[in-house]
């Protein structure tokens, strides 16, 4: 979850024991009401119950975090989808997940996150989920909202040190340097569900593909040449522990636009135009900077039109794995066996430290960022390196 410091306060020290004192509630709450239909009702009654939980007729997703978890997500809510293809999918997300999953055909209704929360907690109530299931990994907040819902079954992640899976009926254990994809997908082997399409999926519509050629049109790119991305900026936001150094990428873009006839496009979010925008500034070779000037189908499409993307572990790097281009993944502080790039047309380069990868969840950096907010990893990682990677893709 994009959380700032206050909030990881808030949800660790205030979230755990309020989770633990639930689970207590619920514990003897479960035993007292089994206890009495058991009593009351007899065996047959409570297996009827049972069946009924077994085949649900809603399913709530829930995903609070950054883009790129909801992107290496898609194979299991596939999984759902096609395992309950009567039941109602709802996904209930941040503006930008919500955004990319505008065209998703596995979901039927997108809730957006947000404030009051007790008017969402009436509307996730109203709509009587049978099952809920919180994709976060860390945080106990997700697992509250979860709880919160009143779903008879909750399936969520249980992260070693997280202290945040009391509430779930269903626990599946997350697993540190295994694939996101493949640990997403343990939530729908848990479930019983085929799993056998685990592929990345994009669905930018017809308008973006139009802006897409009218951007390359206006900017004259000749189909002839390379059209490389870089996307510069990583992680959350205001922590660019996971970026490679702006002074790299101006080398880096200079020397494919001269060794390559490469055109070079500069992309961010909104937030992050400064750090493309300087180094547009400094380039030798012509650039085109869209930062914080794409929407997120509009960056998709952008991707499948380029011959290579270039970029540190973020969203938009596993956005362009989804669309099937060629990328070249930049990891320090990450390990690329768990977050690097899903698909067969990538190549990772990694930090040489031997601390590096320090990572596993997402916040737990083992180092004190250097002064420009980079990691000390990233700075192993030379443009030649670099170069010759992108050899495959361009030469």
């Amino acid at each position: 979850m994009q959380s700032n410091r206050l909030q990881k306060f808030f949800d660790r020290y205030v979230g755990i024991p309020i989770g633990i004192m639930f689970y207590l509630i619920s514990t003897i709450r479960t035993f007292l009401i089994r206890k009495v239909e058991l009593r009351n009702r007899g065996s047959e009654s409570r297996n009827e119950i049972d069946s009924f939980i077994d085949y649900p007729k809603k399913i709530l997703f829930i995903q609070l975090s950054a883009l790129g978890d909801t992107i290496l997500a898609i194979p299991t809510i596939r999984a759902l989808r096609r395992s309950f293809p009567q039941a109602e999918l709802s996904f209930l997300a941040s503006p930008t997940n919500l955004s990319y999953l505008e065209r998703c055909p596995y979901i039927d209704k997108r809730i957006l996150f947000r404030y009051p929360l007790y008017q969402l907690i009436r509307m996730l109530r109203q709509e009587h989920f049978d099952w809920v299931i919180d994709l976060e990994h860390w945080s106990r907040f997700s697992v509250l909202l979860a709880y919160a819902t009143g779903a008879p079954r909750l399936i969520g992640f249980s992260a070693e040190h997280q202290y945040r899976h009391y509430l779930f009926t269903d626990i599946v254990p997350h697993i540190p340097r295994k694939h996101e994809v493949l640990n997403f997908l343990s939530i729908a082997h848990e479930l019983g569900c085929s799993t056998e399409n685990m592929e990345l999926a994009v669905w930018a519509g017809e308008t973006e593909r139009e802006w897409c050629q009218n951007l390359l049109a206006q900017e004259q790119v000749n189909i002839s040449e390379p059209l490389v991305v870089l996307h510069p900026e990583a992680g959350r936001r205001g922590e660019p522990r996971r970026r490679w150094q702006q002074e790299r990428y101006v080398m880096l873009a200079d020397a494919l636009s001269s060794r390559y006839n490469a055109r070079i496009f500069l992309t961010g979010a909104p937030d992050e135009v400064e750090v493309s925008e300087w180094i547009a500034e400094r380039t030798a070779c012509e650039t085109v900077c869209l930062a914080g000037r794409t929407q997120i189908n509009q960056l998709a499409a952008l991707f499948t039109q380029a011959d290579l993307v270039i970029s540190g572990n973020c969203g938009p790097m596993h956005l362009a794995a989804a669309s099937g281009t060629p990328i070249i993944a930049l990891h320090g502080p990450t390990n690329s066996a768990q977050w690097g790039p899903w698909g067969d047309k990538s190549t990772c380069i990694e930090a040489t430290l031997p601390c590096s990868p320090c990572l596993n969840l997402g916040f737990e950096y083992a180092c004190q960022a250097l002064p420009d907010g980079t990691s000390p990893c990233m700075h192993t990682i030379e443009v030649s390196e670099v170069l010759q990677a992108c050899e495959a893709y361009l030469g």
